[in-house]
C-alpha cells in the first residue's frame, strides 16, 4: 500500500484517478456547477432527501452569510440529518472543483467536531456523504477545539473542513461551520460556492457513488499545534513552570477538556481541574464562571490565575486572582500589551467594531497600524490574510465575544493560546494579573467604560425588525443633520459615515449601525449572526474611570429605552 502525502505528511492509502478519466467526479461537478441537469454514469446512483427546495436555498444562505456557519436548534426543521447531509454534498463537489482548479487528482475535506450530541451524531453521516461523493476524509475522532483543526487544515492542506460546533451556544443547538486550508473561517466567497452547488443538487437531483473507492484515515492533531506554539515562540513554558503560578482550568465540558489538560501536563505546569455544570450552553462568561471563581477567591496559592474555554476552545474566560472576571476587551489589550513590550513583537492591531478602542490607543502608543472590521471573525481573518499576502503581519487580532489570534498564528479564534499568554504574561511580570490590568490601563492616558447588553425577541422577531428600523432612521436622520442622541450627545455625522461605509466594503448591507458621538464614545446596534438578538454596544471615554462609566451608564440608559418598542 502507497501512502499518500499532503504537504509533506505522509499518512493516507494513495488512490490514483487519472484528471483526465471520463469517471472523474470532480469533472461531472465542475460541469454541474455550470448546468441545471447532469448525466451521470453507471457509477452514481440517486438520493432521496427530505429537503424542499425553498428550505435548501435558506440553509445555503445562513450557511454563507451568518459570522460562523449554519447554526440551529438540532433535529429542529433548520438542523436534520438529510440537512446536513445537503450541506455535506456541497462541501465535497466544492472540495472536488478546488482540488480540479489546484490540477489536484484527489479531493480532500478534514472532518472533526465538538462534544454536544449534533456533533456526535452527524459526524459519521458527514463522513459518509463525502467519501460517496468522491472525496478522501481526514477525520478527528476524538472532540477537537476549533484551533486544531483549523490548524490541521492549513499545515495538511487539505482542500475544505468541516467543523461540526455550535460554540458557545445553548447545548440543543447544532452548527455546520467550513475551514478553508488556510486555517481560517470560510468567507462569504467559499460558503457561497457551497450554497450555490447545495441549489444546484437539488434542482437536478442528489447523486452519490454506489461503490466508492475514496480513503478515510484517522488523525490527531494535537502534537502538531503544539509543535506549532513551541516554533512561534511566544509561550515560554519552563518560566511558566517555574514561576510557582497554579492555573486553575474549566473547559465547560467542551472540546478544551481533552486538549488543554494534556497540554498542561506535557508542560509540566501546575494546574488544577475544575468541572462545573449546570450551564445551559458552554459559553464562559462570568455569569457562567461561578464554580472557577469561587476556587479562585478561596485558594491561598500566592500566583494563581483562573482560565476557561467555550465548547470548541476558541474561544477564553479569564478570572484574576481575587475570584474577578476579566472581561475579553481587556484580555485582548493584555494580550496585545504583553506581545509588544514583553515579547518584542509588532504587527497591525484589528478589531471587530464592537470591541473596544482602547486597542486602538494601545496601537497609537506603540506606533502600530490598526483596522476595524463588522463583526465575525471571519473578517478578521481576511484583513489578517491581506495583510500577509504583502508581507506583513498582526501584533493581536480579536473580537469582545471572546475569541483572538497573534502575531504568526492561525488567522482564526484560539482560546487555548489566548489563556496560555495569560499565564505567559503572569509568569513574565511575576504579579497579580489585576495588578498588571491596572498598570496597563493607566498607561492608556484615557479611561474606558463598556456597558453591553443584548435584548432577545424569540418570541417576537417582528419587534427586532422594528428596532432595527428604529436604528436605521436614526442614521438618516443623522446624515440629515438631526444628529441629537438623546438629551446629552451628538453624533459625529461625518466618523459615522466614513465608519459604516468602511463595514459596507466589507459586508454587503453593512453591519448594524455604529455611531461615534462627537465626545469619543459610540454606540453600536446590530443584530446578532446566530441568535435572535439586538444587540447594542456602548462604550464611553473619561478623564478617569469614574466619569468614564457614569457617561456609559446613561448611554447604556438611553438606548435601552430607545430599543423598546
Amino acid at each position: 500500500m502507497h501512502i499518500y502525502s499532503i504537504n509533506g505528511i505522509n499518512f493516507m492509502p494513495k488512490t490514483s484517478v487519472s484528471k483526465n478519466s471520463s469517471n472523474n467526479y470532480a469533472t461531472q461537478v465542475i460541469s454541474h456547477s455550470k448546468a441545471d441537469s447532469v448525466s451521470f454514469s453507471g457509477k452514481f446512483h440517486p438520493v432521496k432527501l427530505d429537503v424542499t427546495f425553498d428550505k435548501a436555498l435558506e440553509v445555503g444562505k445562513s450557511l454563507s452569510t451568518s459570522t460562523s456557519g449554519h447554526r440551529a436548534p438540532y433535529l429542529s426543521e433548520n438542523f436534520t440529518p438529510d440537512i446536513v447531509k445537503l450541506i455535506s454534498i456541497g462541501v465535497a463537489r466544492t472540495a472536488a472543483i478546488k482540488a480540479m482548479n489546484n490540477k489536484e487528482k484527489e479531493s480532500f475535506v478534514l472532518i472533526g467536531g465538538d462534544t454536544r450530541q449534533a456533533s456526535r451524531e452527524s459526524l459519521p453521516l458527514i463522513k459518509d456523504t463525502i467519501l460517496k461523493q468522491g472525496a478522501n476524509v481526514v477525520e478527528i475522532k476524538e472532540p477537537v477545539p476549533t484551533p486544531l483543526l483549523a490548524l490541521a487544515a492549513r499545515d495538511l492542506k487539505v482542500d475544505l473542513g468541516v467543523l461540526m460546533t455550535a460554540s458557545h451556544n445553548p447545548w440543543a443547538d447544532g452548527g455546520y461551520n467550513v475551514v478553508t486550508n488556510n486555517g481560517a473561517i470560510a468567507p462569504a466567497s467559499v460558503t457561497g460556492e457551497i450554497a450555490d452547488q447545495m441549489k444546484n443538487a437539488m434542482k437536478s437531483g442528489v447523486y452519490e457513488y454506489a461503490n466508492h473507492k475514496k480513503q478515510a484515515v484517522d488523525f490527531d492533531p494535537f502534537d502538531m499545534y503544539v509543535n506549532e506554539l513551541d516554533r512561534n515562540g511566544l509561550i515560554d513554558w519552563n518560566r511558566i513552570k517555574d514561576s510557582g503560578l497554579v492555573v486553575y482550568y474549566d473547559g465547560l465540558q467542551g472540546t478544551g477538556t481533552y486538549t488543554v489538560p494534556r497540554l498542561m501536563k506535557e508542560k509540566g505546569i501546575n494546574f488544577v481541574n475544575v468541572e462545573s455544570k449546570g450551564q445551559e450552553g458552554p459559553n464562559p462568561t462570568d455569569a457562567n464562571l461561578g464554580e472557577l471563581k469561587s476556587r479562585l477567591a478561596s485558594s491561598e496559592d500566592a500566583l494563581k490565575i483562573g482560565l476557561a474555554n467555550d465548547g470548541d476552545a476558541d474561544r477564553f474566560g479569564v478570572i484574576d486572582e481575587k475570584g474577578n472576571f476579566i472581561n475579553a476587551n481587556d484580555v485582548i489589550l493584555l494580550t496585545g500589551y504583553h506581545l509588544a513590550k514583553n515579547k518584542g513583537r509588532t504587527g497591525a492591531v484589528i478589531r471587530s467594531q464592537a470591541t473596544s478602542m482602547q486597542l486602538d490607543r494601545l496601537a497609537d502608543i506603540y506606533g502600530l497600524k490598526k483596522f476595524e472590521t463588522p463583526v465575525g471573525f471571519k473578517y478578521i481573518a481576511e484583513e489578517i490574510e491581506d495583510l500577509r499576502r504583502n508581507g506583513e503581519d498582526i501584533l493581536v487580532a480579536g473580537e469582545e465575544s471572546g475569541g483572538l489570534t497573534v502575531n504568526g498564528h492561525i488567522p482564526e479564534k484560539d482560546g487555548i493560546i489566548a489563556i496560555s499568554l495569560m499565564m505567559d504574561l503572569v509568569a513574565t511580570e511575576g504579579k497579580p494579573i489585576s495588578e498588571i490590568l491596572k498598570n496597563v490601563k493607566e498607561e492608556l492616558g484615557v479611561a474606558f467604560s463598556i456597558n453591553n447588553f443584548s435584548k432577545k425577541y424569540k418570541e417576537n422577531p417582528e419587534k427586532m425588525d422594528a428596532v432595527m428600523a428604529k436604528v436605521e432612521q436614526l442614521y438618516n436622520d443623522a446624515m440629515n443633520g438631526k444628529t441629537a442622541l438623546g438629551a446629552t450627545h451628538e453624533i459625529d455625522a461625518e466618523k459615522t459615515a466614513e465608519l459604516r461605509a468602511r463595514m459596507e466594503s466589507q459586508r454587503k448591507g453593512g453591519d448594524g449601525y455604529k455611531f461615534i458621538l462627537t465626545d469619543g464614545s459610540s454606540v453600536l446596534l446590530r443584530k446578532s449572526g446566530t441568535e435572535p438578538l439586538v444587540k447594542c454596544y456602548v462604550e464611553a471615554t473619561g478623564e478617569d474611570a469614574e466619569a468614564a462609566k457614569k457617561n456609559s451608564d446613561v448611554l447604556a440608559s438611553q438606548m435601552s429605552d430607545f430599543m423598546t418598542v
